[in-house]
């Protein structure tokens, strides 16, 4: 696929929509600084996928979007579309059905950014995919911005191998590899997940297995439970029933009781109320008898009260008239003094007039010879600064001149001091020497990288060594464990089998491998039963006088058999045969007591029981387990001390291991300390280098600047002597001084004169105003004081008026006290009659009241005990109905059906005792604790642990898929991992090569080399660049000029493209730091991978050369300041138009 048109909206400087054809050939891009060139190349690069704000040199990502300038607004979005060339049907396969492909990225305000392939929205993923797979993108070494060489040129070697995956055209391969390995590790993070929520749920199937037996005991308690409460009930409700009875008759009792009390107190309520009736007319005789005698005493003492307040008046107006005579005196006074003040101040301001005439002359006389003091002395300061100036001019430039020539001694003195500083030879010797330091630290990097990989070499084969003991100890650990378990089964099955507590015979017999089944045949169930006596059969010792010997032609059994004494009869008349038609043929010729057997079993006795071979017996299975639990028990041993021998073979292959890692990783820190150093004495060589470079051109300059101070020098001494003698100036400044002084003092004597008759005269003004201010008081006092003169009479009168009006007062209270105190006796009197005849009649009223009350205890006592009755009523049905709640809650039934719930028969009597009731609470107590102490039962633990099954087995098919599909992701890694190894290091050969070319090219000769560096996995490693420019040894990149690391940068960017050409190449400002030559160089190289590999380049460039080289160029203005427009003209056709012409 090729770039074919570039179109941009609304993006950074361009406002419109501006487009850029991107053809075959070089396309400069050229215009002036700050005009919008770049933002050409972060279009393309933001198209690509580039999401950092930073990198688009802006803060956020909607710094990409037009902001309008003073006279255009600001735009919503910004838009890129680029136009692919598909003619060749190398883009994805889903993109192959057109032959132009148009990818777009568009980026509105406040929304996001959408990402879009032929108007169908996909993801920013997608697009970088494609561009990668294209060996280009947003971060490309193909798009060279300003300072990308210098990020190149510092950047560390494994920074640098971005450029060989792009080479290698594995940036699409890195990113699928990388979203496989998420994938894989969502995948195994899943297993774990998974993993640990089947331990969980078998972890939950165990306990809800307990659990359900724990319900099964939780159930039959609580059946237990409920025929004991129903027992509990039914007692109960019968006990109620029987107090309800007792409580209603106590309360008809009670009801009689209260009847005949209220026939009481209704007898006695009549007499009452017939005693009160009479009580309101002698209470009302006795109150208004009362009232009058109350009415008497409030006249009598208001005649008092009269006549106390007619003395108090007559005191009160006496001090009145006393306390205005006292005021008209002091008011009187106070007058004669206000008259006194001011004809005093009259006085005295006509004086202070008199005095401010005879003085007007002297003040005009004092104001005139101040004013010709003052021009006097005015002049005489003049001349005086005149001279000083001229004087002080003088001095200044003569010290300029002294300072000058300080200055210059001491410039020259430094730099004698600088020169003398400078000791060429002994930098010369250090130069040496730090060229003797730098080829001893290449020998010790060479050596330290020569240990470390003997050391690795070493732990390869270790980890081999350890691989196999690894796989040892596992064989020897999965053959003890199978073996104990086997041990552990058998002697599990054998110990169940034995129901009793004695050992059988069976675990006392020995028998040789094979016999086992012919032993079973013969002694059958016997081999069960114990030796010694038990109730379910066993072996006893007894004396035989004569047994039964072995069959002619058969092999004892005994001979195989290591058994108890007490199995003596029973094996003796046993044989053994070679096959079961031996044993047919044989047995008619048995005697009593003989039997035959084979090795596979089966028996043929005497007394003609046959019993076939073929089918095994329990007896014989036990044999065999209990042979082969032997077995297992003598191979234990020698299993568990291999199993331990491989254990600490593999311990110490581990430590063996780790201490070569651990000496490994010493190498490592060796190898990098020795790089280092090899790193640090390339500086130190160099600066040793640039050093005596420096002082040597220094030594030139401090020659040249000890000549240029002695010429300045001979100049400031002419300078000196051309000075005029300051003298006769100083002179001068002396004798105006003296001038100036007098005609200063003259000046201070008549400003002293004048300010004293000004003071003077000022002080006698004010005193004025203060007088007439004092006399405005003065006459304000002396009317208010004819006022308060005026009000005192007047209040004088009053008082003297109300003095008379009181006389007459004593006398005619005194008459009034006499008519009063007759009346006031016969009201007394009146009173005191009523008040008897109404103590009478109420002390009659209270003994029947008495009675009264009486009557009503006795009805309340009767009734309280009727309600006390009715409570134990109202609480024995109370009882009766919680009792019935209760049954119908607790056991969800009725009353009458307790009996057949407790298992009760209907005609059986119900003992309602309280001791009866005691023990059956104590019955369901004991039933409650006994439920209680199961603890929490989970009912539906069955019904759980079949969900929990279920979940189980769906869960492990789930794991079994993930363990598929891990191994899936793990197979494609490796296979991207071996597939990018190979590409990478087949592209680092081609890009050494390419880049040595042309390092030759653009130097006219030298030498250049890449080298793979940090780590063995080319993956991992860093591309160290190393260059030897004519005349110069190969040394590092840093090491060269300035030039020449743009150059060998340029060179390993071209060799990139010879490798995998990408379509497109944009270089900003490359070519800024090389000289003309170098330019044309640099220009003949695009021009030959341009038409080699077909690439298409965009240069910005601001070199004239360069422009010239160029087959079309776009020229970026702003016509509108803000506002960016590209202009083109095509060079290629602009020349075949002048060659036709």
């Amino acid at each position: 696929m090729q770039f074919k048109h570039l179109k941009m909206t609304g993006f950074k400087s361009f406002a419109e929509p501006e487009e850029v054809a991107i053809e075959d050939g070089m396309t400069g891009v050229v215009g002036p600084n700050g005009c919008g060139k770049s933002n050409i190349v972060e279009a393309l690069r933001w198209l690509m996928g580039e999401s950092s704000a930073r990198n688009m040199r802006g803060n956020e990502l909607e710094d990409v979007i037009f902001s309008g300038t003073a006279s255009r607004p600001s735009r919503n979005f910004a838009e890129v579309t680029l136009t692919l060339d598909n003619t060749s049907q190398d883009a994805p396969a889903h993109l192959n059905s057109s032959d132009e492909i148009q990818i777009s990225r568009k980026l509105e305000r406040g929304k996001g950014s959408t990402f879009r392939i032929n108007g169908k929205v996909v993801r920013a993923r997608d697009v970088q995919l494609i561009f990668a797979d294209m060996a280009t993108g947003s971060r490309s070494s193909g798009i060279v911005s300003q300072g990308k060489v210098d990020a190149l040129i510092n950047a560390k070697p494994r920074d640098r191998r971005n450029l060989l995956e792009e080479a290698a055209s594995i940036s699409g391969l890195h990113q699928r590899r990388h979203e496989a390995e998420l994938r894989l590790n969502t995948a195994e993070s899943n297993l774990d997940r998974l993993e640990d929520i089947l331990i969980q749920l078998d972890e939950q199937k165990a306990t809800l297995l307990k659990q359900a037996r724990q319900a099964a005991r939780y159930r039959s308690i609580a059946d237990r439970i409920r025929k004991a409460d129903a027992h509990l009930m039914l007692t109960r409700f019968t006990a109620s029933m029987a107090q309800l009875d007792h409580t209603e008759q106590n309360l008809r009792a009670a009801e009689r009781e209260v009847a005949a009390a209220t026939t009481a107190v209704s007898a006695q309520q009549r007499k009452r109320d017939e005693a009160s009736s009479t009580m309101p007319p002698l209470r009302q005789a006795e109150a208004v008898a009362a009232a009058e005698m109350q009415r008497l005493s409030i006249a009598r003492s208001e005649l008092d009260n009269e006549e106390e307040r007619a003395r108090q008046a007559a005191v009160e107006i006496a001090h009145r008239k006393e306390q205005i005579s006292t005021d008209i005196t002091r008011e009187r006074q106070l007058l004669a003094d206000a008259e006194k003040a001011v004809a005093d101040l009259a006085e005295e301001a006509s004086a202070i007039t008199l005095e401010n005439e005879g003085e007007a002359p002297k003040i005009e006389q004092a104001a005139d010879q101040l004013e010709q003091a003052r021009v006097e002395a005015d002049s005489a300061e003049k001349a005086l600064a005149d001279a000083a100036a001229r004087s002080r001019s003088a001095e200044r430039e003569a010290e300029s001149i002294q300072r000058r020539n300080d200055e210059l001694q001491r410039q020259k003195e430094t730099a004698q001091n600088s020169l003398a500083a400078i000791d060429l030879a002994s930098l010369e010797d250090t130069v040496k020497a730090l060229a003797t330091h730098l080829k001893t630290a290449e020998a010790a990097s060479t050596m330290a990288m020569t240990a470390r990989i003997e050391a690795e070499a070493t732990i390869e084969t270790r980890r081999s060594a350890l691989n196999t003991l690894t796989g040892d100890r596992t064989t020897s650990t999965e053959n003890l464990a199978r073996i104990r378990a086997e041990t552990e089964a058998l002697t599990a099955l054998l110990s169940t089998s034995a129901e009793s507590t004695a050992t059988p015979v069976s675990g006392k017999v020995s028998v040789d491998e094979g016999f086992e089944d012919a032993l079973a045949a013969v002694l059958g169930e016997g081999l069960a039963a114990p030796v010694g006596k038990n109730r379910n059969g066993y072996w006893a010792e007894i004396t035989i006088r004569e047994t039964a010997s072995c069959p002619d032609g058969a092999t004892p059994l005994n001979d195989a058999v290591r058994a108890p004494a007490e199995l003596a009869a029973a094996l003796s008349g046993a044989g053994v045969v070679a096959s079961a038609a031996d044993a047919e043929a044989m047995q008619p010729a048995l005697k009593p007591g003989q039997m035959l057997t084979t090795k596979e079993g089966g028996l043929w006795r005497w007394d003609g029981f046959v019993l076939p071979h073929g089918s095994e017996t329990s007896a014989a299975q036990r044999l065999k387990q209990e042979a082969r639990l032997r077995d297992l028990s003598r191979q234990l041993g020698p299993l568990a001390d291999a199993a331990g021998e491989a254990e600490e073979k593999l311990a110490a292959a581990t430590a063996e291991l780790a201490g070569l890692e651990s000496s490994l990783q010493q190498l490592r820190a060796d190898e990098t300390e020795a790089s280092t150093a090899l790193n640090t004495a390339l500086r130190e060589d160099q600066r040793g280098r640039d050093a005596l470079a420096s002082a040597a051109s220094r030594h030139d300059e401090l020659n040249e600047t000890l000549i240029s101070i002695e010429a300045s020098l001979t100049e400031a001494a002419e300078e000196a002597a051309s000075l005029a003698d300051t003298s006769s100036l100083n002179e001068t400044v002396t004798s105006l001084s003296l001038v100036a002084e007098e005609k200063r003092q003259a000046l201070a004597d008549a400003m002293g004169a004048e300010r004293s008759i000004s003071n003077a005269r000022a002080m006698r003004d004010r005193r004025q105003g203060e007088i007439s201010r004092e006399q405005t008081l003065w006459q304000q006092r002396q009317n208010g004081a004819n006022e308060r003169l005026n009000e005192l009479n007047q209040r004088m009168t009053a008082a003297s008026r109300d003095e008379e009006n009181l006389n007459g007062v004593p006398e005619r209270i005194a008459q009034q006290r006499i008519a009063l105190a007759d009346t006031l006796e016969k009201a007394e009197a009146e009173r005191r009659a009523a008040g008897d005849r109404l103590a009478e009649a109420e002390t009659r009223l209270q003994l029947l009241e008495a009675a009264l009350r009486d009557a009503d205890q006795n009805l309340a006592k009767a009734r309280e005990e009727a309600i006390r009755q009715e409570a134990q009523r109202d609480l024995a049905r109370q009882q009766q109905h919680d009792i019935v709640s209760r049954i119908s809650e607790r056991l969800n039934t009725r009353p009458e059906e307790l009996a057949e719930l407790a298992g009760l028969n209907p005609g059986d009597e119900i003992d309602t005792a309280e001791d009866t009731i005691t023990t059956l609470e104590a019955r369901y107590d004991r039933l409650i604790r006994e439920r209680e102490t199961i603890g929490p039962v989970n009912l539906r633990a069955e019904e759980e642990m079949l969900e929990i099954e279920e979940r189980i087995t769906s869960l492990e098919a789930e794991r079994d898929d993930l363990i598929a599909a891990i191994s899936k992701l793990r197979t494609a890694i490796n296979q991207l991992n071996r597939e990018g190894r190979e590409r990478l290091l087949k592209s680092f050969t081609e890009v050494n090569r390419y880049f040595g070319t042309i390092f030759n090219t653009l130097f006219s000769g030298g030498t250049a080399e890449l080298s793979l560096t940090e780590a063995e996995d080319p993956l991992e490693a860093g591309l160290e660049i190393l260059a030897s420019p004519p005349g110069k040894r190969l040394q590092s990149l840093n090491l060269l000029s300035g030039g020449e690391k743009a150059l060998t940068a340029i060179a390993l960017i071209f060799a990139v493209f010879l490798t995998n050409p990408s379509p497109i190449c944009i270089l900003d400002e490359v070519d800024a730091p090389l000289d003309d030559s170098n330019v044309a160089r640099f220009c003949d190289i695009l021009g030959q991978i341009a038409e080699k590999t077909g690439t298409r380049f965009i240069i910005v460039t601001h070199h004239r050369l360069t422009m010239a080289r160029m087959d079309r160029l776009y020229g970026v203005t702003m016509e509108q300041k803000g506002v960016s427009r590209v202009v083109s003209v095509d060079l290629q056709a602009a020349e075949r138009y002048d060659k036709t012409a």
